[in-house]
């Protein structure tokens, strides 16, 4: 599977109202759900004027009824109805709900390519121009060769979706050892890349720590 993943933005408007970050999204091909508490019947002006743009890429999901997690298990269907559809999508939930991380590892140790982000900008291309992400499913040990489109370079979310489903017991211990790592799944994609650098981005985005040579992945 060599054909690049369509992204798609699912957003847990009851957990993140700021969406500043949408107008960096008009000129991609991510798809977007926003999914709208029984009680977010208003939007700002300036949100719609955002959103406005992306016409029917952009998707309004409004709660009818009440109750404890309803939000999140509309986008949980949302998720699995995405799942079974026949085009192959990368998805990004937009919450800081961690209650959603169990379903999103079940689901990328079945070949799912969705993984949940607290900012936009985890989903955007890199600061280089690289573009959308597609996602490696995770194996019982370290895959040699990544499934993402060869000629397309890499972004820091592609990154975090291979180091997250990493093993524990195939985790690398130094950042030389991780790096070596990436080099190694990413060889078409990266060429000639320095992946101390994505080591680096790693650490900045929470998914690994730095100290004295050592590395601790942070994911659980």
């Amino acid at each position: 599977m060599t054909d690049a993943m369509t992204p798609v933005l699912l957003v847990d408007f009851e957990n993140i109202q700021d969406l500043e970050c949408l107008k960096k999204l008009r000129n991609t091909d991510f798809e977007v759900r926003v999914f709208l508490g029984p009680h977010q019947s208003k939007l700002p002006s300036s949100l719609v004027r955002q959103a406005q743009p992306f016409g029917t890429r952009l998707q309004w999901i409004q709660m009818e009824g009440h109750g404890k997690n309803a939000l999140d298990f509309h986008i949980a269907y949302t998720i699995g109805l995405l799942s079974i559809d026949s085009k192959k999508r990368q998805i990004f939930v937009l919450s800081k709900d961690t209650g959603f991380d169990p379903l999103l590892t079940y689901l990328g140790k079945r070949g799912l390519a969705c993984t949940r982000i607290e900012e936009l900008t985890e989903a955007l291309p890199a600061r280089n121009g690289q573009s959308t992400p597609v996602k490696a499913p995770p194996h019982d040990a370290i895959p040699s060769k990544s499934i993402a489109d060869p000629k397309a370079p890499l972004t820091l979310a592609e990154i975090i979706v291979f180091a997250d489903s990493i093993p524990p017991k195939n985790r690398p211990k130094t950042p030389k050892g991780l790096a070596a790592c990436l080099a190694t799944h990413f060889k078409k994609q990266g060429a000639g890349a320095d992946f101390s650098v994505w080591v680096k981005e790693l650490e900045k985005a929470g998914r690994v720590k730095l100290s004295d040579k050592k590395l601790t992945f942070l994911n659980k």
